[in-house]
């Protein structure tokens, strides 16, 4: 069961002790080049393919709704105060879709995977985001290197 793993075959303890290194350089590549990446580090996680295909699937909703400039992972920058975990920033209104519930409708596995891959975008919402999801939610720490890496 899912329940007391963090992905497939990877044991909470195991994965609190694991840190992702984004190196700042990686946002010059190619979105296959990161995508590719990002899917392998998830896959060191024990994502399996099923959860890579929600995580495409889950895109194109986000597309659909027009909704990429939302925080759907949660967590917010608040103007200088620094991020916050707001469950209802990420809803759209023509048509309604809450992207955030959205997000939290999709597997575990996928959701984790999803996270991964917005730490190799080129914005910053979804780095970060990324970022604070997978250290409170998932218990996995994030390295940034690089010239202009942030260091928290």
């Amino acid at each position: 069961m899912f329940d007391l793993q963090i992905m497939q075959g990877t044991p909470m303890a195991e994965a609190t002790k694991h840190t992702i290194t984004v190196d700042l350089d990686m946002f010059d590549k190619t979105p296959e080049e990161k995508t590719a990446h990002a899917n392998e580090i998830a896959r060191e996680f024990g994502v399996g393919e099923d959860a890579l295909a929600a995580v495409e699937d889950f895109k194109k909703e986000l597309t659909k709704h027009n909704a990429w400039d939302l925080p759907f992972m949660g967590y917010v920058n608040e103007d200088g105060y620094g991020y916050a975990y707001v469950p209802d920033a990420a809803i759209t209104t023509i048509p309604y879709w809450d992207a955030h519930a959205a997000f939290l409708a999709l597997p575990k596995d996928a959701q984790t995977a999803f996270a991964i891959r917005m730490l190799f975008t080129h914005r910053p919402v979804d780095r970060y985001g990324a970022d604070m999801f997978l250290h409170y939610q998932r218990g996995i720490s994030t390295n940034f290197i690089g010239t202009g890496a942030n260091k928290y």
